[in-house]
């Protein structure tokens, strides 16, 4: 299966055919490992890793609340107007403001996993190098079959299935 489908992204034009629909943020793992060491072990903590860790995490409620800032959320809730967020992530950021136990929380749970921009599905990339030809959808269902009786092997098959 991978070889036909490194062919048809070949054939289609498109590299990286076999990545992944969902890449890691390497910012966003790094806001949740900082909000995790917080969270676990502060009072282990040298107090440079504290406000560096802590920085990341600030830096990141503050972005958003800034992404927020006024309309309704996701989930038909009222967020905050323009004012009353500049307010709130001027107190996110004030450093002799303690991080609160949500607030890490919040941190501790930031999806890192995100949708990959270069993910195309098998299905698109079959769709793509058909464009609709009726010969090579022809050729296509023909050359799937074969590779079906091939990989799979059934033992009983409808007569002039392949």
């Amino acid at each position: 299966e991978n070889a036909l489908r490194d062919d048809l992204s070949k054939e289609v034009g498109i590299e990286n055919a076999f990545c992944s629909p969902v890449v890691d943020d390497a910012e966003l793992h790094h806001v949740r490992s900082c909000a995790i060491a917080l969270a676990r072990w502060r009072g282990t903590m040298p107090e440079d890793k504290i406000e560096s860790h802590e920085k990341v995490v600030r830096g990141y409620l503050a972005g958003i609340v800034n992404a927020k800032c006024c309309g309704e959320n996701e989930d038909g809730d009222k967020i905050m107007m323009k004012d009353e967020a500049q307010e709130h992530k001027k107190r996110i950021l004030d450093r002799s403001v303690p991080l609160t136990k949500q607030q890490l929380q919040k941190a501790c749970s930031v999806n890192y996993r995100v949708k990959n921009p270069h993910y195309i599905s098998g299905s698109e990339l079959v769709v793509r190098s058909l464009s609709g030809d009726a010969k090579k959808i022809e050729n296509f269902v023909v050359d799937w079959r074969k590779h079906f009786i091939d990989t799979v092997n059934p033992k009983f098959m409808p007569v002039g299935w392949c």
